[in-house]
């Protein structure tokens, strides 16, 4: 569950500190307020991306920071992440002008797919555009697959999809590169045999190169190698004069370390002295050496320019290419009959993983069916009915092999359809209501949030929905946007955020109401911003229900 929020400096919430409880929370306001802003501050802590935030630079960087009530069940996550375990986790986010944040967990950073991953396991938030995407097949099977815990088959299925996908794929590739016609074949052939005549190694342009150098220039390396011998072996050189030094500096005690330091130089010039000679000894003016190697870099270089070329390294790629090349079209029609043959296993693979699936969700229908037919009678539709319909394709998807509907009706003698075509305002919230109730049975996580969940209902159908969330919060924290009396006069605390005015700035705050200011806010939630005598009395009556 979350436990706080602390918000610095986000849109109008300068400076706002919220502390939660258990149970059930419900959060009112007028519009405008900053209801819609304190949630998405919530949402950027728990990983949702920056999309639209202010770009003048003299802007504060905004911070956000959580505490989370974190049971031991979770600590797998934060072994995963390399990340310490506390069971009251603190996690920061911090966003600069610019839309670039940094976020951490415990006072370690985190990238955004790990904070993500956490806020999923944590708290769930319904947003108000959710209703409506319980139309939308991809939401339908999310929300069947949650209940259903078929996640694992799923993710088998969508594994077993890409390595078909990926099949088709090369044999499309395959057909597209097709055959070569003769004259290409005998192309591809005499460029081969030239590229592998040549004896091509990576390194070899440049070794040329250096034994070019060296014998055109025999006499005056010699020369220099002669000249460095004699400074530093003749009797007056290098090597004497050190020597000199170091009998000089032997009879003082204190030149001990610069004695070290001379006898390392005479070791490293004596290294130096006998490496030019080994260089001296292997000079020899060789024209006939010196012509072998400039003709085989004059090959290399033709070859070079021939392709179109930089380097050796290219010519060899080239040539594997062309070896390619020729061996796909030498074997096309083997390699055809072998990929179909891949193909044709990995789709009964494929089919028997989508057939788990499908067995996986259709075991849970009956209850899920029943269930939620029984909570929307709860919620003020005694006939009420509801059906999640799964019918086979021969088409495969993201989601399987079937096509999802979830049936609807809300009257008696009406048939059942699609919920897209016949579901209102205030049913689709209902509706929305029971799905949360039976999630929330089985959810991992233990804090929900519902922003304006009672859209389109009133009167006594607020009150029952009301009643339900009252009755998910006994289990799990349950935080609550709602505009509604008969919502709000149920929960166990209320919060408000008011705007107003502070030094010629408008900023937002959020307040836990007392008895007092809870029954002076229902009764504004009842008549509006006159307050009767009437709707004070009434909110009395519905704190006290």
């Amino acid at each position: 569950m979350i436990k706080s929020l602390q918000i610095s400096n986000f849109a109008l919430l300068k400076n706002v500190s919220i502390d939660f409880t258990d149970g059930f929370t419900v959060v009112s306001g007028e519009t405008g307020a900053g209801k819609s802003i304190m949630l998405d501050a919530l949402s950027l802590l728990l990983g949702k991306r920056v999309e639209r935030f202010s770009t003048e630079e003299n802007t504060p960087k905004s911070i956000i920071e959580g505490i989370f009530k974190v049971d031991k069940s979770k600590q797998g996550f934060f072994i995963e992440n390399d990340l310490d375990f506390e069971e009251e986790t603190l996690v920061r986010r911090e966003i600069i002008s610019n839309g670039k944040s940094r976020a951490f967990i415990n006072d370690t950073p985190v990238l955004l797919n790990v904070l993500t991953a956490f806020g999923k396991q944590i708290i769930e938030i319904h947003a108000q555009h959710q209703s409506v995407l319980l139309k939308e097949e991809s939401a339908q099977f999310i929300l069947l697959d949650e209940l259903a815990k078929s996640e694992k088959e799923l993710e088998k299925y969508r594994y077993e999809l890409q390595k078909y996908s990926e099949l088709k794929l090369e044999l499309n590739l395959i057909k597209k590169s097709g055959s070569l016609s003769e004259s290409e074949l005998e192309f591809l052939n005499f460029q081969l045999d030239e590229l592998t005549a040549t004896n091509l190694v990576a390194d070899e342009k440049e070794e040329l190169e250096k034994q070019i150098l060296l014998l055109e220039n025999v006499d005056g390396i010699a020369n220099v190698i002669s000249e460095s011998e004699q400074l530093l072996g003749s009797e007056q050189g290098v090597f004497s004069e050190l020597v000199a030094i170091k009998k000089s500096l032997q009879a003082f005690d204190s030149f001990d370390d610069l004695l070290e330091r001379i006898e390392s130089v005479l070791i490293e010039l004596n290294d130096i002295n006998a490496e030019l000679l080994d260089i001296n000894s292997k000079l020899e003016s060789d024209p006939q050496q010196l012509q072998v190697c400039n003709n085989r870099l004059d090959t290399i270089n033709n070859i070079l320019q021939k392709h179109r070329k930089q380097f050796i390294v290219e010519l060899i790629d080239l040539k594997d290419e062309i070896e390619q090349k020729i061996q796909i079209s030498t074997s096309f029609d083997e390699q055809i009959l072998v990929k179909k043959d891949a193909i044709e296993k990995q789709y009964k693979v494929l089919k028997d993983s989508a057939d788990i699936l499908d067995v996986s969700r259709r075991k849970v229908l009956p209850n899920i069916n029943s269930k939620i037919e029984k909570h929307l009678k709860n919620l003020g539709m005694p006939y009420a009915q509801f059906e999640v319909s799964l019918y086979k394709t021969d088409n495969f998807n993201q989601f399987g092999n079937t096509t999802i509907t979830f049936l609807f009706s809300a009257n008696k003698g009406s048939a059942m359809q699609a919920v897209s075509k016949v579901a209102s305002g205030g049913e689709l919230s209902r509706l929305m209501l029971a799905i949360k109730y039976l999630t929330a049975e089985s959810s991992k996580v233990n804090a929900l949030v519902f922003d304006e969940i009672d859209t389109g209902v009133s009167g006594e159908i607020a009150s029952l929905m009301g009643d339900m969330m009252r009755e998910i919060s006994s289990k799990n924290q349950l935080i609550a946007i709602s505009h509604l009396p008969q919502i709000a006069s149920k929960a166990k605390v209320h919060l408000k955020v008011v705007k107003k005015v502070k030094s010629g700035t408008t900023i937002s705050d959020v307040k836990v109401l007392n008895n007092e200011q809870r029954v002076e806010e229902i009764a504004k939630l009842l008549s509006g911003k006159e307050i009767t005598n009437a709707a004070f009395e009434n909110a009395k009556v519905l704190l006290n229900q």
